[in-house]
């Protein structure tokens, strides 16, 4: 399900009505004294707080200029079902409703991070800065123009900037790059977070991002892979993310490289098979004598090269606890100027219908303290809910036929069962563990997806013994249907699945990451003009 921001539409002989919990931070808290002032001959409305000695002076008296009219009131409160007080600013009056009175609708969308105004204005030609389209002819009466505004343009009014409600609808000659159905300006596209993403892989992570919008994407990369997945990801990556991804071993990238690709968030999803638990092999981390490690040294020049200001890692949960957490100690020895925050989480607390867990290392510079604040409550999802509709889905038809040793075996599976469910003599020699051969459970949640072929993962259905299919798989991951494998064979679209980061993981992070480098972002934007 995907959330719509909350969206407010403003009509003929409506009032001013904000109502956000984050208005505290900008000096509008609950019981707040602030003078709204309307300046009929510029057509300027105007809030600003003010002190309570100015409250008293005033004492909601208008002005005697019959041009300027001031009001000043208190920041209201109301209680919404979370049971959390929360400030509202509400102003109306005659005044007001004349001032929207001047425009047939206007919708206001609130974000954390960015106010979007969309108003239908009266027009008599196409403004110089916009391209007719097909679709939009210059003789229509009314045009529909839509003004980006960050937050912290609108928390200049604590400092006593003076900005106004007239600059929300009216953006500068600098800032005036007007949306028309829904194309960007560049200027905003400018503001977006740039981001790099290393160890890409199809896409999975990459994905929640793209989809969650306000990022810009200027580098992406994996390595060929000589065995199963050659660069089938690369083409995924290509057919669902973009073309900004190369081919190139990371480690082959100097500090030249990024000249001219600086980035505000670089995230990684670093190689989890020599940190891995179930690897029993001699190449685990753990048996080396070095403390340190070359991937994620170079992923750390990376972030340093790039000039990122922030920073995400995804890998398993042995990461940070491999060798004392020697990792997460070369992090912070490296980035002393990020605050830097863990996080093990597992996909269901997020919603999604696999038992997942991956830790997650967050960083961002300058910050003490990142959030990674997970929801006290989120969508339960099971394997039924995550299959439901799949049989109209795309690459709902592709999928392994099981050997008959192997069918064999799957007959024996009961839903949440595995291998030891098997008869002795049906049973690999060298497969004894209880992630193998398992069959999963119509009303519960799907154990770790690894690769789907190799640890023969079996549909839940007792009376159809076969090995999930592509999107059944992919529905684990969380991945929407438009999200398509249409590269490489069924070894190495599963093999991608097996490493993919769950799609709603991502969307949280893309959302809370936003959350708290916009602001940082936005207050760069402002010193530097």
């Amino acid at each position: 399900m995907k959330l719509q921001p909350k969206k407010r539409e403003y009509k003929v002989k409506n009032r001013v009505y904000v109502e956000a919990k984050y208005l505290e931070q900008y000096g509008f808290g609950i019981g707040q004294y602030i003078k709204f002032i309307l300046d009929k001959k510029s057509n300027q409305i105007t809030i600003v707080p003010v002190t309570e000695k100015e409250f008293k002076k005033k004492d909601k008296k208008k002005s005697k200029k019959d041009s300027i009219i001031e009001m000043i009131k208190r920041v209201a409160t109301t209680t919404p079902r979370s049971g959390k007080p929360t400030p509202v600013i509400d102003i109306k009056g005659e005044q007001v409703r004349e001032f929207f009175a001047a425009h047939e609708h206007i919708e206001i969308e609130i974000q954390k991070g960015k106010i979007l105004l969309t108003v239908e204005e009266e027009v008599k030609s196409l403004p110089d800065n916009v391209v007719c389209l097909d679709e939009v002819k210059a003789e229509k009466e009314k045009v529909t123009q839509q003004y980006s505004v960050s937050v912290k343009e609108f928390a200049k009014v604590v400092n006593g900037d003076q900005l106004s409600i007239f600059d929300l609808f009216h953006a500068d000659k600098e800032e005036k790059k007007g949306f028309l159905n829904g194309k960007i300006g560049q200027t905003i596209k400018d503001k977006a977070i740039k981001l790099i993403s290393l160890f890409s892989g199809c896409g999975s992570m990459d994905a929640g991002f793209k989809d969650s919008g306000g990022y810009e994407f200027i580098l992406a990369n994996d390595r060929f892979e000589k065995k199963a997945l050659k660069d089938y990801h690369i083409e995924t990556y290509k057919t669902n993310i973009g073309d900004h991804i190369i081919m190139q071993d990371v480690m082959e990238f100097k500090e030249e490289d990024l000249v001219g690709k600086e980035a505000d968030l670089l995230v990684a999803g670093i190689p989890c098979v020599r940190f891995s638990p179930l690897n029993t092999s001699k190449s685990n981390f753990r048996h080396d004598e070095s403390m340190t490690h070359p991937l994620v040294e170079q992923t750390i020049n990376m972030i340093q090269w790039s000039k990122s200001k922030a920073f995400l890692i995804e890998n398993v949960t042995n990461f940070i606890t491999s060798k004392g957490g020697a990792m997460l100690k070369r992090f912070k020895e490296r980035l002393p100027e990020f605050g830097i925050v863990t996080k093990i989480i597992d996909a269901t607390s997020l919603g999604s219908a696999q038992r997942r867990k991956r830790v997650f290392i967050l960083g961002i510079k300058g910050v003490e303290e990142p959030k990674i604040d997970i929801p006290h409550l989120a969508e339960y999802n099971t394997v039924r809910s995550a299959f439901k509709g799949v049989e109209n889905a795309p690459q709902q038809d592709l999928y392994f036929k099981p050997t008959p040793k192997t069918l064999e075996r799957m007959k024996h599976v009961p839903p949440g069962g595995n291998i030891k469910d098997v008869p002795m003599h049906l049973r690999a020699p060298n497969k004894t563990f209880s992630n193998y051969c398992q069959r999963l459970d119509w009303d519960s949640q799907s154990p770790v997806i690894t690769h789907v072929q190799d640890d023969v993962f079996i549909h839940p259905n007792t009376e159809e013994h076969r090995y999930l299919t592509v999107r059944e798989t992919a529905r684990l991951f969380s991945l929407p249907d438009n999200f398509l494998f249409n590269k490489g064979s069924l070894t190495a679209i599963y093999e991608m699945l097996k490493n993919a980061v769950d799609y709603k993981v991502s969307r949280f992070f893309a959302k809370t990451i936003k959350e708290q480098l916009l602001p940082i972002l936005n207050t760069d934007i402002l010193a530097q003009s």
